[in-house]
């Protein structure tokens, strides 16, 4: 029999580990654009590198939880970005 208390616990862990996973990753991918536009790079073509990536994930992040909060992520990224 599946103890329905481990089981959620175990969600709730795997929900956990994949948001903070998602927050450190959104973090990089605005350190690296700032970074990038510091050294030359286009705006465009960042945030273009951006819009990319985004529709990627909606191709290959399964979980739609997990889809939906990298969009908004990435989403936050992509405004301060393009507004720097």
């Amino acid at each position: 029999m599946i103890d329905i208390v481990r089981a959620s616990s175990n969600d709730d862990d795997d929900a956990a580990f994949a948001e903070g996973a998602i927050t450190l990753w959104s973090n990089l991918l605005a350190l690296m654009g700032t970074h990038l536009m510091e050294t030359g790079t286009p705006r465009q073509d960042v945030l273009d590198m951006l819009t990319m990536l985004h529709e990627t994930n909606e191709e290959t992040i399964r979980s739609a939880r997990a889809r939906a909060i990298a969009g908004r992520h990435l989403m936050s990224v992509y405004r301060v970005l393009g507004e720097a």
